[in-house]
């Protein structure tokens, strides 16, 4: 008889608008700071949307000198020289990995590289690296970059990981728009249980938009474009306010280092908390209209095969973006599944603070979420002057709030009607 595994959490890096340390990250959401400002990389001159979480300038070249001494020299010194042809997207998420990776403290010990996967959730990352050299092309043929044909291929970005830590177990992307962090955690939970790893390193990447990649969500009603907004960014993003008009695109990455619990045990490793099962489904809709009917149905299936009962659920960690529709949706899916416990649940919204770190905002919201689970205490959802009244449930409006964390509930929903929700539990021993 098989045994029934434990996914442990056992190392988390990120790098996103409001920190690129867990330590600053919590402390700017638990302050209720926004990471949202007009773009400085981006000429968002022909486009109405004009704000976002930009790390653009980010130098991620300081970040791994600064991570040098904490790697063993040959390993920096393969990393040096990867970082050399390397885009935006990849660079920070071989910081966001080694971060992770040191974290779980996995550099002090031997392991079969056959048995980690490393799965990056997300698709399209390279968007302005491709539009750039596409257009030196049209121009100057002989001018693209040497490896443009290597460094714009998503699946370059787990390839790279993979070669940096020599690890040699399943090693792929998924792709499900907004909720591709989690579709990535699910296939690193399925890989432990079913025992064909031992771990999985499971990130989510930026996605390095083009204003044209931002111009054509502003034509599907799904960005804020309202021009009282532009001027006043932190104010931009607003889940559940009776003024909210859509979301806020931002860059973010972030790691998560999943293991065997028992065998993060035997090692004495540092147990952040332990994933209890990943769930997803579909609204057999393509068009950007997402389905409470479809929401509810996985949130019950997947606290039926955690064996989690609705009571027991403390938290929801909400995938809320601040369109009129989604957190709506979202608000009726929860009410729909916990009924008259609703009440007693807290929720909030990453996303007014963070915006919409988009394929990896799964992953950087789980981040953040245990964050909160192990210092038993929630952030504020800002920006809310005016709380939806048919939102009868405590969203944590504009306050951070004590709260005793034994489950959380990750949501996120995607373009395209792809739903993905994870349960995750303090880990008490």
């Amino acid at each position: 008889m098989i045994k029934h595994k434990r996914v442990a959490i056992t190392g988390m890096a990120t790098i996103n608008p409001l920190g690129d340390n867990l330590e600053d990250y919590y402390s700017n959401l638990i302050n209720g700071k926004s990471g949202i400002k007009k773009w400085s990389s981006l000429d968002m001159s022909n486009v109405e949307c004009k704000i976002g979480g930009d790390l653009g300038d980010y130098d991620h070249k300081a970040a791994l000198e600064k991570l040098g001494p904490k790697l063993p020299p040959e390993l920096f010194k393969k990393t040096r020289k990867i970082f050399r042809n390397a885009t935006f997207p990849n660079k920070i998420n071989v910081l966001c990995t080694l971060q992770a990776y040191l974290d779980a403290g996995l550099l002090e010990i031997k392991s079969d590289p056959f048995r980690t996967s490393i799965l990056v959730g997300g698709h399209n990352f390279n968007s302005r690296y491709i539009t750039k050299n596409t257009g030196q092309f049209q121009t100057e043929p002989l001018y693209i970059e040497p490896l443009f044909g290597v460094e714009a291929l998503d699946s370059n970005i787990a390839a790279t990981a993979s070669e940096i830590l020599g690890l040699k177990g399943p090693t792929y992307t998924i792709g499900g728009a907004c909720a591709s962090g989690n579709l990535a955690l699910r296939d690193g939970f399925r890989d432990i249980i079913s025992q064909e790893c031992d771990r999985a390193i499971v990130s989510g990447a930026i996605f390095d938009m083009t204003p044209a990649d931002i111009h054509a969500m502003a034509f599907l009603d799904s960005v804020v474009v309202k021009p009282e907004y532009q001027g006043n960014p932190e104010t931009a993003s607003r889940p559940f306010d009776t003024k909210r008009c859509g979301f806020v695109p931002s860059h973010g990455a972030g790691t998560i280092i999943l293991e065997d619990l028992e065998a993060a045990q035997k090692r004495g490793a540092r147990i952040y908390a332990e994933l209890l099962g990943v769930k997803a489904n579909a609204n057999a809709n393509h068009l950007p209209a997402p389905s409470a009917e479809s929401q509810a149905y996985l949130m019950q299936a997947l606290l039926k095969a955690a064996q989690v009962r609705p009571e027991e659920v403390d938290y929801i960690n909400c995938h809320a973006t601040g369109t009129p529709l989604g957190d709506l949706q979202e608000i009726k899916a929860i009410q729909q599944v916990f009924g008259g416990q609703a009440k007693n649940l807290k929720l909030n919204a990453p996303k007014s603070m963070l915006g919409h770190t988009c394929w990896a905002a799964p992953i950087v919201e789980t981040i953040g979420g245990i964050l909160q689970m192990n210092n038993n205490m929630l952030h504020p959802t800002i920006n809310i002057d005016e709380l939806d009244p048919i939102i009868d449930l405590d969203v944590c409006a504009n306050q951070a709030q004590a709260h005793n964390i034994i489950y959380m509930l990750k949501n996120s929903f995607g373009f395209g009607g792809l739903n993905c929700c994870s349960l995750i539990k303090k880990y008490m021993g």
